[in-house]
Protein backbone atom coordinates (compact mmCIF):
# COMPACT_ATOMS: atom_id res chain seq x y z
CA UNK A 1 0.00 0.00 0.00
CA UNK A 2 1.24 3.43 -0.87
CA UNK A 3 0.96 6.45 1.38
CA UNK A 4 1.01 10.20 0.99
CA UNK A 5 4.78 10.10 0.80
CA UNK A 6 5.22 7.14 -1.58
CA UNK A 7 5.14 6.97 -5.35
CA UNK A 8 1.74 5.40 -5.97
CA UNK A 9 -1.05 6.09 -8.42
CA UNK A 10 -2.26 9.12 -6.45
CA UNK A 11 1.14 10.81 -6.74
CA UNK A 12 1.30 10.14 -10.47
CA UNK A 13 -2.17 11.59 -11.08
CA UNK A 14 -1.36 14.52 -8.80
CA UNK A 15 1.81 15.26 -10.79
CA UNK A 16 -0.15 15.22 -14.03
CA UNK A 17 -2.90 17.56 -12.77
CA UNK A 18 -0.50 20.03 -11.14
CA UNK A 19 1.61 20.17 -14.30
CA UNK A 20 -1.52 20.72 -16.44
CA UNK A 21 -3.12 23.43 -14.27
CA UNK A 22 0.16 25.08 -13.29
CA UNK A 23 -0.68 25.23 -9.58
CA UNK A 24 -0.59 23.02 -6.47
CA UNK A 25 -3.65 20.88 -5.85
CA UNK A 26 -6.32 22.40 -3.63
CA UNK A 27 -7.86 18.98 -2.88
CA UNK A 28 -6.69 15.50 -1.99
CA UNK A 29 -6.41 12.39 -4.16
CA UNK A 30 -6.98 8.85 -2.91
CA UNK A 31 -6.30 5.96 -5.26
CA UNK A 32 -7.25 2.27 -5.43
CA UNK A 33 -3.75 1.22 -4.33
CA UNK A 34 -4.11 3.06 -1.01
CA UNK A 35 -1.84 5.95 -2.02
CA UNK A 36 -2.81 9.54 -1.26
CA UNK A 37 -1.59 12.90 -2.48
CA UNK A 38 -2.54 16.55 -2.67
CA UNK A 39 -3.99 18.87 -0.06
CA UNK A 40 -5.79 17.70 3.06
CA UNK A 41 -8.74 20.10 2.82
CA UNK A 42 -11.62 17.67 3.25
CA UNK A 43 -12.38 17.42 -0.48
CA UNK A 44 -11.01 14.38 -2.25
CA UNK A 45 -10.83 12.99 -5.76
CA UNK A 46 -11.29 9.25 -5.23
CA UNK A 47 -9.85 6.94 -7.92
CA UNK A 48 -11.64 3.68 -7.19
CA UNK A 49 -10.22 1.60 -10.01
CA UNK A 50 -7.41 1.71 -12.61
CA UNK A 51 -10.19 2.01 -15.22
CA UNK A 52 -10.61 5.65 -14.16
CA UNK A 53 -7.18 6.57 -15.52
CA UNK A 54 -7.42 4.13 -18.43
CA UNK A 55 -10.61 5.84 -19.64
CA UNK A 56 -8.83 9.19 -19.59
CA UNK A 57 -5.83 7.80 -21.45
CA UNK A 58 -7.98 6.34 -24.22
CA UNK A 59 -10.20 9.43 -24.45
CA UNK A 60 -8.21 12.41 -23.09
CA UNK A 61 -10.10 15.46 -21.97
CA UNK A 62 -13.66 16.03 -20.86
CA UNK A 63 -15.30 12.87 -22.24
CA UNK A 64 -12.86 10.38 -20.71
CA UNK A 65 -13.13 12.05 -17.29
CA UNK A 66 -16.94 12.15 -17.56
CA UNK A 67 -17.08 8.44 -18.43
CA UNK A 68 -14.96 7.58 -15.41
CA UNK A 69 -17.21 9.65 -13.12
CA UNK A 70 -20.50 8.35 -14.53
CA UNK A 71 -19.34 4.72 -14.44
CA UNK A 72 -18.31 5.07 -10.79
CA UNK A 73 -14.61 4.44 -11.43
CA UNK A 74 -13.94 7.74 -9.69
CA UNK A 75 -15.87 10.07 -7.42
CA UNK A 76 -15.48 13.36 -5.60
CA UNK A 77 -16.07 13.56 -1.87
CA UNK A 78 -16.64 16.90 -0.19
CA UNK A 79 -16.90 20.05 -2.31
CA UNK A 80 -17.77 18.74 -5.79
CA UNK A 81 -17.81 22.20 -7.34
CA UNK A 82 -14.55 23.27 -5.69
CA UNK A 83 -12.67 20.22 -6.98
CA UNK A 84 -14.12 20.60 -10.46
CA UNK A 85 -13.26 24.29 -10.52
CA UNK A 86 -9.56 23.44 -10.37
CA UNK A 87 -9.82 20.39 -12.62
CA UNK A 88 -11.67 22.57 -15.12
CA UNK A 89 -8.55 24.72 -15.42
CA UNK A 90 -7.14 21.94 -17.60
CA UNK A 91 -9.63 23.02 -20.28
CA UNK A 92 -7.52 26.15 -20.69
CA UNK A 93 -4.26 24.22 -20.97
CA UNK A 94 -2.64 23.92 -24.40
CA UNK A 95 -2.01 20.55 -26.02
CA UNK A 96 1.71 21.09 -25.39
CA UNK A 97 1.01 21.53 -21.67
CA UNK A 98 -1.10 18.36 -21.56
CA UNK A 99 1.48 16.33 -23.50
CA UNK A 100 4.22 17.62 -21.20
CA UNK A 101 2.18 16.73 -18.15
CA UNK A 102 1.55 13.25 -19.53
CA UNK A 103 5.23 12.64 -20.22
CA UNK A 104 6.19 13.93 -16.78
CA UNK A 105 3.78 11.52 -15.07
CA UNK A 106 4.86 8.60 -17.26
CA UNK A 107 8.47 9.15 -16.25
CA UNK A 108 7.50 8.37 -12.65
CA UNK A 109 6.26 4.96 -13.80
CA UNK A 110 2.50 4.43 -14.14
CA UNK A 111 0.99 1.47 -12.35
CA UNK A 112 0.70 -1.50 -14.70
CA UNK A 113 -2.95 -1.92 -13.80
CA UNK A 114 -3.73 1.31 -15.66
CA UNK A 115 -2.60 0.00 -19.03
CA UNK A 116 -5.02 -2.10 -21.04
CA UNK A 117 -7.65 -2.11 -23.78
CA UNK A 118 -10.42 0.52 -24.03
CA UNK A 119 -13.23 0.25 -21.49
CA UNK A 120 -16.88 -0.03 -22.56
CA UNK A 121 -18.85 3.20 -22.41
CA UNK A 122 -21.29 3.67 -19.49
CA UNK A 123 -24.83 2.59 -20.33
CA UNK A 124 -26.10 6.13 -19.61
CA UNK A 125 -24.23 7.48 -22.62
CA UNK A 126 -26.28 8.32 -25.70
CA UNK A 127 -25.28 9.61 -29.11
CA UNK A 128 -27.07 11.29 -31.95
CA UNK A 129 -30.42 11.80 -30.25
CA UNK A 130 -32.49 14.54 -31.87
CA UNK A 131 -36.01 15.93 -31.62
CA UNK A 132 -38.51 14.23 -29.27
CA UNK A 133 -36.08 11.41 -28.43
CA UNK A 134 -33.48 13.89 -27.16
CA UNK A 135 -36.11 15.73 -25.10
CA UNK A 136 -37.36 12.47 -23.56
CA UNK A 137 -33.76 11.42 -22.83
CA UNK A 138 -33.38 14.49 -20.61
CA UNK A 139 -36.86 14.92 -19.09
CA UNK A 140 -38.30 11.43 -18.75
CA UNK A 141 -35.98 10.52 -15.88
CA UNK A 142 -38.91 10.39 -13.49
CA UNK A 143 -41.13 12.95 -11.79
CA UNK A 144 -40.08 11.91 -8.28
CA UNK A 145 -36.40 12.34 -9.18
CA UNK A 146 -37.08 15.88 -10.42
CA UNK A 147 -39.19 16.63 -7.35
CA UNK A 148 -36.22 15.78 -5.12
CA UNK A 149 -34.03 18.17 -7.12
CA UNK A 150 -36.40 21.02 -7.96
CA UNK A 151 -38.51 21.16 -4.82
CA UNK A 152 -42.28 21.75 -4.57
CA UNK A 153 -42.55 24.32 -7.37
CA UNK A 154 -41.33 21.80 -10.00
CA UNK A 155 -39.78 24.64 -12.02
CA UNK A 156 -36.77 23.57 -14.08
CA UNK A 157 -35.41 26.93 -15.20
CA UNK A 158 -33.47 29.85 -13.77
CA UNK A 159 -35.09 31.31 -10.65
CA UNK A 160 -35.17 35.01 -9.81
CA UNK A 161 -33.77 36.25 -6.51
CA UNK A 162 -35.21 39.71 -5.63
CA UNK A 163 -32.53 41.70 -3.87
CA UNK A 164 -29.89 39.15 -4.86
CA UNK A 165 -28.85 35.83 -3.37
CA UNK A 166 -27.82 37.53 -0.13
CA UNK A 167 -31.44 38.61 0.54
CA UNK A 168 -32.10 35.22 2.09
CA UNK A 169 -34.82 33.88 -0.21
CA UNK A 170 -35.15 30.14 -0.60
CA UNK A 171 -35.40 28.33 -3.93
CA UNK A 172 -39.19 28.03 -3.77
CA UNK A 173 -39.57 31.78 -3.16
CA UNK A 174 -37.13 32.59 -5.96
CA UNK A 175 -38.98 30.35 -8.42
CA UNK A 176 -42.35 31.89 -7.57
CA UNK A 177 -40.75 35.33 -8.00
CA UNK A 178 -39.57 34.26 -11.47
CA UNK A 179 -43.03 32.99 -12.46
CA UNK A 180 -44.55 36.25 -11.29
CA UNK A 181 -41.90 38.29 -13.11
CA UNK A 182 -42.71 36.48 -16.36
CA UNK A 183 -46.43 37.16 -15.90
CA UNK A 184 -45.83 40.86 -15.24
CA UNK A 185 -43.47 41.22 -18.21
CA UNK A 186 -46.15 39.67 -20.41
CA UNK A 187 -48.73 42.10 -19.03
CA UNK A 188 -51.20 39.32 -18.20
CA UNK A 189 -54.73 40.29 -17.23
CA UNK A 190 -57.93 38.34 -16.49
CA UNK A 191 -59.50 36.78 -19.57
CA UNK A 192 -56.31 36.66 -21.66
CA UNK A 193 -55.11 33.45 -23.32
CA UNK A 194 -51.52 32.38 -22.62
CA UNK A 195 -49.49 29.87 -24.62
CA UNK A 196 -46.51 28.26 -22.85
CA UNK A 197 -44.05 26.57 -25.22
CA UNK A 198 -42.07 23.82 -23.50
CA UNK A 199 -44.32 24.12 -20.44
CA UNK A 200 -42.57 21.58 -18.22
CA UNK A 201 -44.76 20.43 -15.35
CA UNK A 202 -47.20 23.33 -15.83
CA UNK A 203 -46.02 25.65 -13.07
CA UNK A 204 -46.18 28.87 -15.11
CA UNK A 205 -49.68 28.04 -16.39
CA UNK A 206 -50.88 27.30 -12.86
CA UNK A 207 -49.39 30.52 -11.49
CA UNK A 208 -50.82 32.64 -14.32
CA UNK A 209 -54.28 31.11 -13.99
CA UNK A 210 -54.38 31.35 -10.19
CA UNK A 211 -53.01 34.89 -9.83
CA UNK A 212 -53.73 36.62 -13.16
CA UNK A 213 -57.02 35.01 -14.18
CA UNK A 214 -55.85 33.83 -17.60
CA UNK A 215 -56.73 30.80 -19.64
CA UNK A 216 -53.80 28.81 -20.93
CA UNK A 217 -52.39 26.10 -23.15
CA UNK A 218 -49.03 24.43 -22.61
CA UNK A 219 -47.16 22.10 -24.95
CA UNK A 220 -44.32 19.68 -24.23
CA UNK A 221 -42.66 16.71 -25.91
CA UNK A 222 -42.00 14.89 -22.61
CA UNK A 223 -44.74 12.39 -21.74
CA UNK A 224 -44.10 12.43 -18.00
CA UNK A 225 -44.32 16.24 -17.91
CA UNK A 226 -47.62 16.30 -19.80
CA UNK A 227 -49.09 13.62 -17.55
CA UNK A 228 -48.09 15.23 -14.25
CA UNK A 229 -48.91 18.77 -15.41
CA UNK A 230 -52.43 17.67 -16.38
CA UNK A 231 -52.88 16.04 -12.98
CA UNK A 232 -51.69 19.16 -11.15
CA UNK A 233 -54.09 21.31 -13.18
CA UNK A 234 -56.99 18.97 -12.39
CA UNK A 235 -56.13 18.91 -8.69
CA UNK A 236 -56.11 22.73 -8.69
CA UNK A 237 -59.61 22.75 -10.22
CA UNK A 238 -58.37 24.62 -13.30
CA UNK A 239 -58.91 21.99 -16.00
CA UNK A 240 -61.74 24.08 -17.47
CA UNK A 241 -59.31 26.97 -18.09
CA UNK A 242 -55.88 25.40 -18.56
CA UNK A 243 -54.66 22.39 -20.54
CA UNK A 244 -51.33 20.77 -21.35
CA UNK A 245 -50.75 18.86 -24.57
CA UNK A 246 -48.13 16.35 -25.65
CA UNK A 247 -47.44 18.28 -28.85
CA UNK A 248 -44.74 19.89 -30.95
CA UNK A 249 -45.04 23.66 -30.67
CA UNK A 250 -45.00 23.93 -34.47
CA UNK A 251 -48.26 21.98 -34.61
CA UNK A 252 -50.23 24.48 -32.49
CA UNK A 253 -53.09 25.71 -34.69
CA UNK A 254 -55.59 27.29 -32.26
CA UNK A 255 -53.81 30.64 -32.01
CA UNK A 256 -53.21 33.44 -31.97
CA UNK A 257 -52.88 33.91 -28.21
CA UNK A 258 -52.80 37.15 -26.23
CA UNK A 259 -49.35 36.29 -24.85
CA UNK A 260 -46.72 33.63 -25.49
CA UNK A 261 -43.97 32.37 -23.16
CA UNK A 262 -41.03 30.22 -24.20
CA UNK A 263 -39.00 29.28 -21.13
CA UNK A 264 -35.60 27.64 -21.66
CA UNK A 265 -36.53 25.54 -24.67
CA UNK A 266 -34.44 27.11 -27.44
CA UNK A 267 -31.28 25.20 -26.44
CA UNK A 268 -33.02 22.06 -27.77
CA UNK A 269 -33.32 23.57 -31.26
CA UNK A 270 -31.07 23.24 -34.28
CA UNK A 271 -29.84 26.30 -36.14
CA UNK A 272 -32.79 26.11 -38.52
CA UNK A 273 -35.02 25.30 -35.55
CA UNK A 274 -34.18 28.68 -34.06
CA UNK A 275 -35.59 30.34 -37.17
CA UNK A 276 -38.75 28.23 -36.95
CA UNK A 277 -39.08 29.13 -33.27
CA UNK A 278 -38.88 32.86 -33.99
CA UNK A 279 -41.45 32.54 -36.79
CA UNK A 280 -43.79 30.55 -34.51
CA UNK A 281 -43.58 33.20 -31.79
CA UNK A 282 -44.72 35.84 -34.26
CA UNK A 283 -47.46 33.60 -35.73
CA UNK A 284 -48.90 32.52 -32.40
CA UNK A 285 -49.33 35.93 -30.73
CA UNK A 286 -52.01 38.50 -31.56
CA UNK A 287 -51.05 41.89 -33.00
CA UNK A 288 -50.26 44.05 -29.99
CA UNK A 289 -49.49 40.98 -27.87
CA UNK A 290 -46.27 40.26 -26.02
CA UNK A 291 -43.84 37.36 -26.16
CA UNK A 292 -41.25 36.45 -23.54
CA UNK A 293 -38.43 34.15 -24.60
CA UNK A 294 -36.31 33.05 -21.63
CA UNK A 295 -33.18 31.69 -23.32
CA UNK A 296 -29.89 30.10 -22.40
CA UNK A 297 -27.19 31.61 -24.60
CA UNK A 298 -23.50 31.24 -25.24
CA UNK A 299 -21.25 34.18 -24.36
CA UNK A 300 -18.04 35.12 -26.21
CA UNK A 301 -15.70 33.38 -23.76
CA UNK A 302 -17.72 30.18 -24.00
CA UNK A 303 -17.73 29.72 -27.77
CA UNK A 304 -14.47 27.78 -27.89
CA UNK A 305 -15.88 25.24 -25.40
CA UNK A 306 -18.98 24.54 -27.46
CA UNK A 307 -20.10 21.92 -28.14
CA UNK A 308 -19.32 20.01 -24.94
CA UNK A 309 -18.76 16.27 -25.49
CA UNK A 310 -20.07 15.54 -21.98
CA UNK A 311 -23.27 17.53 -22.54
CA UNK A 312 -23.92 16.00 -25.96
CA UNK A 313 -23.33 12.40 -24.82
CA UNK A 314 -25.11 12.56 -21.49
CA UNK A 315 -27.63 15.17 -20.23
CA UNK A 316 -28.30 17.17 -23.44
CA UNK A 317 -27.77 15.26 -26.72
CA UNK A 318 -29.35 18.12 -28.69
CA UNK A 319 -27.75 21.05 -26.85
CA UNK A 320 -27.18 24.08 -29.04
CA UNK A 321 -26.78 27.57 -27.60
CA UNK A 322 -27.13 30.65 -29.76
CA UNK A 323 -25.90 34.14 -29.04
CA UNK A 324 -28.45 36.59 -27.73
CA UNK A 325 -27.77 38.77 -30.76
CA UNK A 326 -28.78 36.09 -33.24
CA UNK A 327 -31.93 35.27 -31.26
CA UNK A 328 -33.02 38.91 -31.30
CA UNK A 329 -32.18 39.23 -35.00
CA UNK A 330 -34.26 36.16 -35.93
CA UNK A 331 -37.20 37.47 -33.89
CA UNK A 332 -36.97 40.86 -35.58
CA UNK A 333 -36.89 39.23 -39.01
CA UNK A 334 -40.02 37.29 -38.10
CA UNK A 335 -41.84 40.55 -37.48
CA UNK A 336 -41.44 41.03 -33.73
CA UNK A 337 -40.22 44.21 -32.02
CA UNK A 338 -37.75 43.85 -29.15
CA UNK A 339 -39.06 45.73 -26.10
CA UNK A 340 -36.62 44.61 -23.44
CA UNK A 341 -33.59 42.38 -22.86
CA UNK A 342 -32.59 41.54 -19.30
CA UNK A 343 -29.52 39.49 -18.45
CA UNK A 344 -30.33 37.26 -15.46
CA UNK A 345 -27.15 35.14 -15.51
CA UNK A 346 -26.31 36.07 -11.91
CA UNK A 347 -29.56 34.39 -10.82
CA UNK A 348 -28.67 31.03 -12.33
CA UNK A 349 -25.65 30.43 -10.08
CA UNK A 350 -27.73 30.25 -6.84
CA UNK A 351 -30.45 28.34 -8.72
CA UNK A 352 -28.10 25.56 -9.81
CA UNK A 353 -26.37 25.61 -6.44
CA UNK A 354 -29.73 24.84 -4.81
CA UNK A 355 -30.49 22.04 -7.28
CA UNK A 356 -27.11 20.46 -6.66
CA UNK A 357 -27.49 20.78 -2.88
CA UNK A 358 -30.91 19.10 -3.09
CA UNK A 359 -29.45 16.25 -5.14
CA UNK A 360 -26.49 15.76 -2.80
CA UNK A 361 -28.75 15.81 0.24
CA UNK A 362 -31.13 13.26 -1.32
CA UNK A 363 -28.55 11.26 -3.27
CA UNK A 364 -29.42 7.89 -1.74
CA UNK A 365 -33.12 8.28 -2.55
CA UNK A 366 -32.37 9.67 -6.01
CA UNK A 367 -30.13 6.69 -6.75
CA UNK A 368 -32.92 4.30 -5.73
CA UNK A 369 -35.25 6.09 -8.14
CA UNK A 370 -33.02 6.65 -11.16
CA UNK A 371 -29.86 4.56 -10.72
CA UNK A 372 -26.25 5.39 -9.92
CA UNK A 373 -25.23 6.52 -13.41
CA UNK A 374 -28.16 8.91 -13.85
CA UNK A 375 -27.45 10.56 -10.50
CA UNK A 376 -23.76 10.84 -11.40
CA UNK A 377 -24.69 12.50 -14.72
CA UNK A 378 -26.86 15.06 -12.97
CA UNK A 379 -24.28 15.78 -10.27
CA UNK A 380 -21.72 16.46 -12.97
CA UNK A 381 -24.23 18.38 -15.08
CA UNK A 382 -25.16 20.76 -12.28
CA UNK A 383 -21.55 21.30 -11.22
CA UNK A 384 -20.44 22.03 -14.79
CA UNK A 385 -23.44 24.30 -15.32
CA UNK A 386 -22.82 26.27 -12.14
CA UNK A 387 -19.18 26.83 -13.06
CA UNK A 388 -20.09 27.77 -16.63
CA UNK A 389 -22.55 30.46 -15.55
CA UNK A 390 -20.27 31.64 -12.78
CA UNK A 391 -17.38 32.06 -15.23
CA UNK A 392 -19.46 33.94 -17.81
CA UNK A 393 -19.23 31.23 -20.47
CA UNK A 394 -23.00 30.86 -20.76
CA UNK A 395 -25.80 33.24 -19.88
CA UNK A 396 -29.56 33.63 -19.53
CA UNK A 397 -31.65 36.32 -21.16
CA UNK A 398 -35.24 37.50 -20.80
CA UNK A 399 -36.18 38.81 -24.24
CA UNK A 400 -39.55 40.56 -24.36
CA UNK A 401 -41.09 41.21 -27.77
CA UNK A 402 -44.19 42.89 -29.16
CA UNK A 403 -45.99 41.88 -32.31
CA UNK A 404 -46.76 45.26 -33.91
CA UNK A 405 -50.25 45.95 -35.20
CA UNK A 406 -50.56 46.04 -38.98
CA UNK A 407 -49.81 49.36 -40.62
CA UNK A 408 -52.78 50.58 -42.64
CA UNK A 409 -53.47 53.70 -44.57
CA UNK A 410 -52.53 55.93 -41.65
CA UNK A 411 -48.91 54.79 -41.42
CA UNK A 412 -47.96 57.26 -38.70
CA UNK A 413 -50.58 56.09 -36.18
CA UNK A 414 -48.96 55.60 -32.77
CA UNK A 415 -48.42 52.02 -31.55
CA UNK A 416 -47.64 52.32 -27.83
CA UNK A 417 -46.30 49.13 -26.25
CA UNK A 418 -47.30 50.06 -22.69
CA UNK A 419 -44.27 48.13 -21.48
CA UNK A 420 -42.41 48.86 -18.27
CA UNK A 421 -39.87 46.44 -16.85
CA UNK A 422 -41.12 45.30 -13.43
CA UNK A 423 -38.89 46.44 -10.60
CA UNK A 424 -37.10 43.74 -8.62
CA UNK A 425 -38.26 45.46 -5.43
CA UNK A 426 -41.92 44.94 -6.31
CA UNK A 427 -43.47 42.19 -4.25
CA UNK A 428 -44.34 39.09 -6.29
CA UNK A 429 -47.67 37.39 -5.76
CA UNK A 430 -47.44 35.72 -2.39
CA UNK A 431 -48.80 32.38 -3.49
CA UNK A 432 -48.30 28.97 -1.98
CA UNK A 433 -46.12 26.58 -4.00
CA UNK A 434 -47.78 25.62 -7.29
Amino acid sequence: MGGRGTSGAAQQVSAFVEHAVGAPLEFGIRAWDGSTAGSDTGSTLVLRHPRAVRRMLWRPGQLGAARAFVAGDCDIEGDLVGVMRQLGSMLGASWLDLVGAGLASLRTGLDRGILGPPVARPSAEGRGYRGPRAVRHHYDVGDEFYRLVLGPTMVYSCAYWPGGEQAGHGLAEAQRAKLDLVCRKLGLRPGMRLLDLGCGWGSLLLHAAQHYGVEGVGVTLARNQARLASRRIEEAGLDNRVQVRLQDYRAVQDGPFDAVASIEMTHHLSRSGHREHAAALARLVVPGGRVLSHELCVLPNGRKLMPSPFMLRYPHPDLRLETVGRSALLAERSGLELLDAENIREHFVPTVRCWLANLEENREQATALAGYQTVAVWRLFFAVGLLSFEAGLTGVQHLVYLRPRPVGRHVLTAQPSGYRRPRASEDPAGAPPC
